[in-house]
């Protein structure tokens, strides 16, 4: 995806664990990277988290309580876009 937006509908005071987790490197980093997430974010409700297709990312797992989350994705790949643009 070209584009990614996150907004968190719950407070990270309603959950355990949980929050964005955020890779560097960007697409140097394995799709499934197996190491810790260099940065976690938990916003607050209502915020919003753009970030670009480019960046590694993955929801963390809640342990305990309830995560509500809007996430919206947007691509730019067209019919004439390149066949390896993959990510936006």
């Amino acid at each position: 995806m070209a584009l990614t937006v996150l907004i968190p509908l719950t407070s990270p005071e309603d959950f355990g664990g949980g929050g964005t987790g955020f890779w560097s490197g960007n697409r140097d980093v394995d799709e499934n990277p197996q190491d810790p997430p260099t940065k976690v974010l938990k916003q607050p409700p209502g915020s919003a988290l753009v970030f670009g297709g480019d960046v590694t990312h993955a929801g963390r797992p809640v342990d305990s309580g309830y995560r509500s989350v809007f996430v919206c994705s947007f691509s730019t790949r067209t019919p004439a876009s390149r066949e390896d643009r993959l990510h936006g």
